[in-house]
């Protein structure tokens, strides 16, 4: 579904027009926009697998760590490439954006949300290993 809205106005273009410079420069335009929504699909398909094994009665710290540090990590990937490389990778698709940064709030915050996410992580995963030896010494 994602890739209908993102690619079906180009995909109807070059159908019509063919493979012209406005349709290239448009396809590439939603080529690098869809970059930062990969790794935010990515993140839910990891609280999707995540949520399967507690569900199957996995013992949930190691899960929730492992699912926390995914998730963090691609958010914080798919925002900083929001940011930072979107715009140039416009500019190299013949675009010119008007900024080398772009400075959105949402982004910030879901990069600074993902680092944090993938810190609390490392947290549970020693907290985990504190239990481990807890339980094996009584």
């Amino acid at each position: 579904m994602l890739l209908t809205e993102r690619f079906g106005a180009v995909g109807l273009a070059l159908l019509l027009e063919g493979m012209t410079s406005s349709t290239r420069l448009r396809l590439g335009l939603e080529l690098a926009a869809a970059i930062p929504e990969c790794c935010y699909i990515a993140a839910l398909w990891w609280i999707r697998a995540a949520l399967r094994e507690l569900a199957f009665g996995t013992f949930h710290t190691p899960v929730l760590a492992l699912a926390l540090q995914r998730v963090g990590t691609l958010l914080a990937l798919g925002a900083a490439l929001a940011l930072f490389a979107v715009p140039s990778l416009q500019r190299l698709a013949g675009s010119d954006p008007g900024y080398l940064i772009a400075y959105d709030i949402g982004s910030i915050a879901l990069c600074v949300v993902g680092m944090t996410l993938a810190m609390l992580a490392r947290v549970l995963e020693r907290a985990g290993e504190v239990q481990s030896e807890l339980d094996g010494m009584f």
